[in-house]
């Protein structure tokens, strides 16, 4: 009974040992997942969703940066990334028609376990807006959008770019 005890923790120790921890870059990696619906009406949410992957797993912003609301800012088409570098704000769309940058908070993403390493999904619920339903054009007029997306760890490291599928935003 003693021996297959034995026999038993051992053959545990042997396969603990094999697991071979995921090997992550630092620097977080994104992929596009999907979006809820490809035709929303103006002024209405689309939840878009993303993979993640980051080898020291500090994925959100520090609490004393939190901020619950979201923000808006313009100017990377000018070369200006500083709406990248709000401390309180970690993912960010870029609006491919007019490059202005919603900025949001994640929640933070703790590691389990000994391994740093983590992976997973991110949803984001953002409105999506007709722009050419303002300036006094008719509102019969349609038009699309597509989101770039990066997010950023506590380290500040930027991930790679992804970028949505169109968004058909049609004027009610």
């Amino acid at each position: 009974m003693r021996k297959a005890a034995l026999v038993y923790i051992i053959l545990a120790f042997t396969l603990y040992s094999c697991v071979k921890p995921p090997t992550y870059s630092v620097i977080p990696q994104i992929a596009f997942v999907s979006v809820s619906s490809s035709n929303i009406i103006n002024g209405f949410s689309d939840t878009i969703t993303f993979s993640f992957t980051d080898g020291d797993g500090d994925i959100g912003v520090n609490a004393s940066d939190s901020n619950t609301s979201d923000s808006v800012c313009c100017g990377i088409q000018h070369g200006d990334s500083s709406c990248l570098r709000l401390p309180q704000f970690d993912v960010f769309l870029i609006d491919g028609r007019d490059s202005c940058i919603t900025a949001f908070a994640s929640a933070n993403v703790q590691p389990a376990g000994k391994y740093k390493a983590i992976s997973g999904t991110i949803q984001v619920i953002a409105g999506a807006y007709n722009t050419k339903c303002f300036g006094g054009c008719p509102c019969s007029l349609n038009d699309t959008v597509t989101y770039g997306i990066i997010l950023r760890d506590m380290a500040g490291h930027l991930s790679n770019t992804v970028h949505t599928t169109p968004i058909a935003v049609y004027c009610p």
